[in-house]
């Protein structure tokens, strides 16, 4: 048997073959096209046309597809075929851009493409909504085709979503990691570039807006000490220490084919930060100081980009789809926080469908992670000694691997070494001590 492979305007078809050639083939079959001892993986097409006119002995495959299963005309192939069940799909990711697709469309759209093939970089068009198909996924491995049964699942990717980067300048952003480099540094020309390098390769067209943030705690002992104009903004935690929350926004609302000019913009405002939160000294504050990533304001950071979301109705944007916040954070990913208004970012969360992504510098750690340490306890008046903790599963949690990483991956220490060391000598001196009393 031959392919014959016409240009794409003489046929509407992927796939046609004569019921003469093929007395067994059915409309709606699903066949299975490869050339004989090769390489690539066989095409499956579900056959929508018979024709009985096409050429003795050849079936005719659109060229585009042909194309891209390496399929050449007028050369051997076989045809098979086979049970849907065999070559059902798990998962089909389809990619989208500059339109907005709600819940019930694409509900619309999977229902469309049910008892379907499908295959790597097919179109798929249905009632104005215009998709492409970039993954399709078998038992935990990708395929390059497969057969769309009730059971698949079908993910929606959006290349032009709203998207909000927190990037929490607590004080470890001006440390070191134990492979020499700042742990901005990382963060910036680390992720960053790679994030958004890896847009431009997806030609991706989000619609951004970049948040440095942090907390800065005061040696005040009264709310007198500060000014009377900046009083409303300081708050108490609950060890009773004055802090402020800082949130300076970067790049609100927008797009760009070119990316870097923004990481330039982000490393001078790492420069003047310290001045800007008040880190240095500044008239009628006490002295401040920032706060380390654990004791920041992570929640507050991420609630700021949901008072956004949830209005999301009001003048919407008709060329984008999907909401999203990434913060990007020098530790590792454990944090202090409010027991209630780790409640209220949940259920904010869970009901604007809103995906949330942690992003960590830090080396991980032994133990689960994110990690939430809670202020109060569940019942007022609780006695119990010890913390309370919480595992919120509803975060989406990674490590960034630096470069330097790839490299100098033999040893990795998972705390960081004490600032201060006590010397030798004082150490010697103090056992000295101790020995001198226990024998007298």
């Amino acid at each position: 048997m031959s392919a014959r492979l016409p240009p794409n305007s003489q046929t509407d078809y992927e796939l046609m073959v004569n019921p003469k050639v093929f007395p067994q083939v059915k409309l709606g079959d699903i066949v299975e096209v490869a050339h004989i001892n090769d390489e690539y993986s066989p095409l499956l097409l579900q056959v929508k046309s018979l024709k009985e006119d096409l050429q003795k002995e050849t079936i005719s495959v659109d060229q585009s597809v042909a194309q891209v299963f390496k399929l050449r005309a007028y050369q051997d192939v076989y045809v098979n075929i086979v049970d849907p069940k065999d070559v059902a799909l798990d998962l089909v990711e389809l990619t989208f851009k500059d339109q907005y697709i709600g819940r019930s469309d694409m509900w619309r759209l999977k229902k469309n493409l049910v008892n379907t093939c499908a295959y790597v970089t097919q179109k798929v068009e249905f009632a104005g909504i215009r998709a492409q198909a970039s993954e399709l996924w078998v038992k935990g491995e990708k395929v390059t085709c497969g057969y769309i049964s009730e059971d698949t699942r079908v993910v929606f990717r959006s290349t032009s979503a709203m998207v909000y980067i927190f990037i929490q300048m607590s004080c470890e952003m001006w440390d070191f990691d134990i492979y020499g480099d700042l742990y901005f540094e990382k963060a910036v020309n680390g992720f960053l570039s790679d994030l958004f390098a890896k847009w431009k390769d997806k030609n991706c067209s989000h619609e951004v807006t970049v948040v440095l943030f942090s907390r800065t705690f005061y040696d005040g002992k009264s709310l007198d000490e500060f000014p009377d104009s900046h009083r409303p903004s300081i708050q108490v935690d609950h060890e009773g220490r004055f802090y402020e929350d800082f949130y300076k926004v970067v790049a609100q609302n927008e797009r760009r084919e070119e990316w870097t000019s923004l990481l330039t913009t982000i490393k001078k405002l790492f420069i003047q930060y310290p001045v800007l939160v008040r880190l240095q000294e500044a008239d009628g504050f006490p002295r401040g100081q920032n706060s380390t990533a654990a004791q920041g304001n992570y929640l507050e950071a991420i609630n700021l980009s949901f008072n956004v979301f949830d209005k999301h109705y009001i003048n919407r944007n008709f060329d984008r789809t999907g909401q999203m916040s990434v913060v990007i954070t020098p530790g590792v990913g454990v944090f202090e926080v409010d027991r209630l208004l780790m409640i209220l970012t949940k259920q904010r969360m869970i009901d604007n469908g809103i995906g949330v992504d942690l992003v960590c510098m830090g080396e991980q750690p032994l133990h689960a992670v994110p990690l939430f340490k809670l202020h109060n306890r569940g019942v007022p008046g609780d006695s119990r000694l010890g913390d309370d903790y919480n595992i919120p599963h509803w975060i989406n949690h990674s490590f960034y691997t630096s470069k330097s990483q790839l490299y100098y991956n033999s040893f990795t220490p998972r705390i960081k070494l004490a600032a201060r060391k006590v010397s030798w000598d004082l150490f010697a001196g103090a056992v000295w001590e101790l020995l001198k009393n226990d024998s007298n």
